[in-house]
């Protein structure tokens, strides 16, 4: 698909101002091209709706960069802040995300596809919180997790503080977190514990 800009960005702001109208399912290719003074002929190899849902979830992952992090703080912050400025940008378009999201929820073919794009949106928010190392693949699925639940309370937000959403996000990155550091101090416990009954055997010699 052959990709201009400037008529992509016409056909998205036309897409996203008919999905907070009404059901995304209901919303055809020729009604957007009719919303920005355009004809099939014009979006042909260019433009269509899976397109359209696509350029707007990278628009959406490119927020997470839209500013510098704070290299004091922790990895569990960072990611929080990052993934926060991708829900700040979705809120300018809450109607017509939760149009588009509803008609995926019910096609088993656009949840993978919308599965495959929420890994694709953790690898990015890795990245720009500067945890693009080794294992990004598998911390990425964990991720895509986390954020999937994070979208859930979002939803259920009734005004715009985003009091659900980071509470949700704030919870599911700390259990991982504390998971993460039980799991790399797993068996050091048990060496620490003979060095301490050797020492304790030690003293009692003497």
């Amino acid at each position: 698909m052959t990709l201009d800009t400037g008529r992509m960005d016409v056909a998205l702001e036309a897409a996203l101002k008919l999905a907070a109208e009404k059901p995304w399912n209901e919303i055809s290719l020729a009604e957007i091209a009719r919303a920005c003074n355009k004809t099939l002929s014009d979006f042909y190899g260019e433009i269509d709706k899976h397109g359209l849902v696509d350029e707007l979830d990278c628009r959406l992952d490119k927020a997470c960069s839209a500013e510098p992090i704070d290299p004091e703080e922790t990895m569990r912050e960072r990611i929080f802040e990052v993934t926060m400025l991708r829900f700040e940008e979705m809120e300018k378009h809450r109607d017509a995300i939760l149009s588009i999201r509803k008609s995926w929820m019910l096609d088993p073919v656009r949840r993978f596809k919308a599965a495959a794009r929420r890994t694709r949106t953790a690898r990015w928010i890795l990245t720009c919180a500067e945890d693009d190392g080794p294992g990004l693949s598998a911390r990425a699925l964990v991720l895509s997790g986390i954020l999937f639940r994070a979208e859930e309370a979002w939803i259920k937000e009734t005004s715009s503080d985003f009091t659900r959403t980071m509470a949700q996000l704030d919870r599911d990155l700390r259990d991982v977190a504390e998971f993460a550091d039980r799991f790399r101090n797993f068996g050091k416990s048990k060496p620490a514990a003979e060095k301490k009954a050797a020492a304790d055997d030690k003293s009692a010699a003497v």
